[in-house]
């Protein structure tokens, strides 16, 4: 995904070799201003022209980015760099910091504080995978009577379990295995 910067620093001559990294379609789009602004358009032409050169699947993709941004600005107490992140994050879905560093180009310190805000403000999960640590956005907050009637269940199996008798089977002791002790002596006879 390109940033409002990154967009602003193609239309002010960044080739587009510096945003290979990014996913389709968007290096694409840099390289089509880029060649419209070699052949002498002004910025706001370049843009509007590289976009007219979409073709279905770079206006799926742009589309779908674009709606995504429009929801995340009507958000309460987020900041600019915050509402980025979290575009970035809706867009992709699932990442890791290290993705979302490279997709925003801004450094590691400022994103995972950007992120570990909307984490605490409930706008994004962090979880482990084998890879790392990787953050979801939450596309809509949970209302609160799914939350309630979340917690009632997981309280009525708690107690559901917690009445039942226990069995060997389900000793919530642990079971300690215990060898006798073999003299030295033993140990070379192989008894």
């Amino acid at each position: 995904m390109l940033s409002r910067e990154m967009l602003y620093a193609i239309l002010q001559g960044l080739p587009y070799k510096y945003f290979q990294h990014l996913d389709a379609p968007w290096p694409l789009i840099a390289k089509r201003i880029n060649l419209c602004l070699d052949e002498g358009l002004d910025p706001v032409s370049a843009l509007k022209a590289a976009f007219k050169w979409m073709g279905p699947y770079e206006r799926r993709t742009v589309k779908e980015t674009l709606l995504l941004v429009a929801p995340v600005m009507h958000i309460p107490g987020l900041s600019y760099r915050q509402r980025e992140v979290l575009v970035a994050l809706r867009s992709a879905k699932i990442a890791s910091l290290s993705q979302l560093c490279r997709t925003l180009a801004q450094d590691r310190g400022n994103t995972h504080r950007r992120l570990a805000a909307l984490v605490s403000k409930g706008l994004a999960v962090r979880f482990f995978q084998p890879g790392g640590a990787f953050y979801f956005a939450i596309p809509a907050p949970m209302e609160k009577s799914v939350k309630l009637a979340v917690n009632q269940f997981i309280d009525d199996l708690t107690d559901e379990f917690a009445a039942e008798p226990t069995t060997p089977t389900t000793s919530t002791t642990p079971t300690i295995l215990v060898f006798p002790r073999i003299s030295g002596h033993e140990k070379c006879r192989g008894s």
